[in-house]
């Protein structure tokens, strides 16, 4: 065992301490993890826009879009696997055990996901062509959806066992390989076959691969070289329980990050939605950077309330820290998004409709310069253990946000995508003020025992 794994400074020269360190560093890992999605979206876009169409970019949109409906099934695949990998480790293979069950329950969801989405296949198959997305069939995209979603799920359960073994390393590196692969496999389809259906099946299977090479890493340190579902209706009962309040968080997803592009689409046509789409991306990379770095706010504030003994004040303070750094750097962000907003639609789509389309896609960077004010927030209230609060916010926001894009399309036309989604926005907002509210009520609770 090396030292700094049993918690002792790393032994040898500087030059080797500075590498420990650099090599266990969660922050670091995380950021790469967590970039490296919204980056390589970024590089990628112009490569399959070019080769795609505006029109064929807004149908590989759209097969993103359906992919997201599996959602609605989805109980959190990567943090229930972290959390009964985590809780399991101690034991003997205890670790495998708690993979296999997480699998075991994910297998059941994807199932069900699986029965429904053929069943939605087979009736637009039977309406034959009168359901078409840019004069190509919906059921063509429908099938690639699928198989992205299924990938997905399992990327994110190996994704999530990693981590409950505190394997970020691994975890970090095998999403950078994995996703540059898989994205690299997608852009030569489009060069190739100049279809989005068989670009998105080409970065499913780019999934699958990833999630199979993150499988066969877990495993091979319980000396085994597959992760096999196991049943056990106890502990799956238990890790169902835990994941109600992540099913309702993927409600939300559902609702920001699939059925909005699916409205999108249909109210404004494939070329709308691949500059929605390409500004969403953009903007994600803002909301990406202070997730990587306010992460470690959830167990930071748990552990300090839990340490507190009913004395909130140093809570407090630091949790005030952490908000005035999230508005700080959102705000340096977004403004620096902006400035350049012009040079950057222009490089990734083109000069024309830079022109055309330059006030659509600075709202949506607002937007999501907005959603990642709340950022500490949402790690705080984690913390405070009121996940309910959370997933309530998340969940109304995604309902405002779906109703305001139904009404403001017509007046507002493509603005209105924008708009729905800073609606979105500012109703996560309330994170701050039910943190903030929590506690000055905490504090004011805590007085009297401080004074006496």
């Amino acid at each position: 065992m090396r030292p700094e794994q049993a918690g002792l400074p790393p032994s040898g020269g500087r030059w080797q301490r500075a590498t420990a360190r650099f090599r266990n560093n969660a922050s670091i890992w995380g950021l790469l993890e967590y970039g490296i999605g919204p980056l390589l979206a970024v590089v990628s876009t112009p490569l399959l826009f070019r080769q795609l169409g505006s029109v064929g970019f807004g149908q590989y949109a759209m097969v993103m879009a359906l992919a997201g409906f599996g959602n609605a099934a989805n109980i959190g695949a990567a943090v229930t696997a972290t959390k009964l990998v985590s809780e399991k480790r101690h034991e003997e293979d205890g670790a495998y055990r708690g993979a296999a069950i997480s699998a075991a329950l994910i297998a059941i969801a994807l199932a069900f996901v699986t029965v429904v989405a053929v069943i939605g296949i087979g009736i637009t198959l039977a309406l034959g062509d009168s359901l078409t997305f840019g004069g190509i069939k919906v059921s063509t995209l429908a099938v690639p959806a699928l198989a992205m979603y299924l990938c997905q799920q399992l990327d994110q359960l190996f994704t999530g066992c990693l981590k409950g073994r505190e394997d970020f390393q691994t975890t970090a590196i095998c999403e950078t390989l994995g996703k540059t692969a898989t994205l690299a496999a997608a852009c030569a389809t489009a060069a190739l076959t100049h279809s989005a259906a068989w670009a998105s099946t080409a970065q499913a299977l780019g999934l699958l691969a990833t999630a199979m090479l993150k499988m066969n890493l877990f495993a091979r340190a319980s000396g085994r070289q597959i992760v096999w579902p196991k049943s056990d209706r106890k502990e799956m009962s238990s890790a169902f329980r835990f994941g109600g309040w992540s099913w309702f968080n993927s409600l939300s997803a559902l609702a920001y990050g699939s059925v909005d592009r699916v409205l999108v689409g249909a109210f404004l046509g494939p070329t709308i939605l691949a500059i929605y789409t390409v500004g969403a991306q953009v903007g994600q990379i803002i909301h990406t950077v202070t997730v990587a770095l306010f992460q470690k706010a959830m167990p930071m504030v748990s552990r300090m309330t839990t340490a507190a003994k009913g004395d909130m004040r140093a809570a407090a303070q630091t949790i005030r820290k952490l908000l005035v750094t999230n508005l700080m750097l959102s705000a340096v962000m977004t403004a620096g998004v902006m400035v350049f907003s012009h040079l950057i639609l222009r490089l990734m789509l083109s000069a024309d409709m830079a022109e055309a389309h330059l006030p659509l896609f600075q709202l949506l960077v607002i937007a999501s310069g907005m959603l990642s004010l709340n950022v500490a927030s949402h790690f705080s209230l984690l913390g405070l253990g009121n996940s309910k609060a959370v997933a309530l916010l998340n969940g109304g926001a995604g309902l405002v946000s779906l109703l305001a894009l139904w009404l403001l399309v017509g007046p507002l036309g493509e603005s209105a995508a924008a708009w729905a989604r800073i609606l979105y926005s500012a109703v996560t907002l309330g994170g701050v003020w039910l943190v903030l509210r929590y506690l000055h009520g905490s504090i004011v609770a805590s007085r009297p025992a401080t004074a006496g």
